[in-house]
């Protein structure tokens, strides 16, 4: 008898469906393979690698004017001895970080993904000059180099629409670019009160209708308190005040007023720190306001205006910053043996 003979008879059948079955997976795959292309790039990823820029010819080291048109005002920004200044408010110096932020936003624009070519829907987009935010970047000869629109953020809020202002097209740009080109009430003004390095300072002086705070740094590097008493001060508790003061930024700005109105020319508190060359840095304060402070530079005439809790991180108390006095060291009481 063969060995055949003792075989299921089912068996050649089944083995005749698998074979049927891999050759369809294989089909499978290959189409997969074909027309999917898995392991290859997708169409968004060779639309990212082959986009041209919105604005081709676009050099930002060649920008020397930008005009921001938003809610129908208009503030003019502008190159002066290589610093940026905002000539629509009395040529006050310009928020440098805000600039940089947006020429680089504008240098990265590509025309990646297209929503729409459709005038009528610019307004859908906020891309026009009703409802958009108008951008005119400039060369020194007033030559346009850059002019466009940008739009409201995407459904996802993660993307913005923006439009080059000689086209239809409209593009989905990265990030919300509102508020990059429209700083609305905060405007573009440095925001910038104190910027110096904190280790260079030997001596705070604290003013307060309650006391007068004085330290100093000792030989040793170690923050001593002078007034109202000689005592040691939590290093710590100095570092985080001088850390405060030394980077010190406004939270808004007060109108143009005279000193007075403001409790300025005769202050109410100061604080200032007195710099290992000899300089000073000193702030005035004076009234408060709807939970801010009016404060003003000594040596500047703007008046800033700062959160009372940002006020307090600053006119610190001697209580406050002096260091615990140790417990009396306990003496044992000697019991007599005789």
């Amino acid at each position: 008898m063969s060995i055949v003979g003792f075989l299921p008879a089912d068996k050649p059948m089944k083995t005749k469906q698998l074979l049927i079955l891999g050759g369809v997976f294989v089909v499978l795959v290959l189409v997969v393979l074909l027309f999917e292309n898995p392991f290859g790039q997708s169409e968004y990823e060779k639309k990212v690698q082959t986009a041209m820029p919105l604005f081709p010819n676009f050099d930002r080291a060649q920008v020397a004017k930008i005009e921001i048109i938003a809610g129908g005002e208009t503030t003019t920004l502008a190159k002066q001895d290589g610093k940026w200044v905002v000539t629509s408010l009395d040529n006050y110096p310009a928020d440098t970080e805000g600039v940089e932020e947006l020429l680089t936003k504008v240098s990265e624009f590509k025309n990646t993904q297209r929503v729409s070519t459709n005038p009528d829907k610019q307004v859908e987009f906020e891309v026009e000059s009703t409802t958009g935010v108008e951008a005119k970047l400039m060369d020194v000869n007033d030559a346009l180099l850059a002019h466009l629109f940008v739009g409201k953020t995407t459904p996802g809020f993660l993307s913005s629409y923006v439009r080059a202002a000689d086209a239809d097209d409209v593009y989905v740009a990265q990030g919300y670019l509102k508020s990059v080109f429209d700083k609305g009430t905060r405007t573009w003004k440095d925001r910038t009160i104190f910027d110096f390095n904190k280790g260079i300072v030997t001596q705070l002086n604290i003013t307060s209708p309650e006391e007068t705070v004085e330290l100093r740094l000792d030989a040793e590097g170690t923050w001593q308190m002078l007034q109202p008493e000689a005592s040691a001060v939590k290093q710590a508790e100095v570092d985080s005040l001088l850390t405060t003061f030394s980077q010190l930024d406004t939270d808004d700005f007060a109108e143009p007023k005279e000193l007075a109105e403001y409790e300025l020319a005769s202050p109410h508190s100061s604080i200032s720190a007195t710099l290992n060359d000899g300089t000073t840095a000193t702030l005035l304060i004076g009234k408060e306001e709807d939970g801010k402070l009016y404060v003003k530079r000594d040596d500047k005439d703007t008046v800033f205006r700062l959160f009372k809790s940002n006020v307090d991180r600053l006119i610190k108390k001697a209580e406050t910053l002096k260091e615990a006095e140790a417990p009396p060291a306990e003496t044992e009481e000697v019991t007599s043996t005789e």
